[in-house]
């Protein structure tokens, strides 16, 4: 607990993973994106997280599992 507890990531980063270049060369039939000359990063807005905290939502899960009673409470 204390404080580093109250911390919370919304903006993800990562290195791309060089599978994703093969699998994207591969359905392109070429080797436009071959790993070993291609390199990417990817980054992402987790605004999920701030809903979480907005509506007191405890498990990330109920947001991607599309139920839609759920999903209906915070519709606009």
């Amino acid at each position: 607990a204390g404080r580093a507890a109250k911390w919370i990531e919304i903006a993800g980063c990562g290195m791309v993973d060089p599978a994703v270049f093969t699998e994207v060369g591969r359905k392109r039939g070429d080797a436009a994106y071959d790993p070993e000359e291609i390199t990417g990063f990817a980054f992402g807005m987790g605004l999920d997280r701030l809903a979480m905290i907005m509506y007191g939502i405890p498990d990330l899960r109920l947001l991607i599992e599309n139920d839609v009673r759920f999903l209906q409470q915070f519709s606009l």
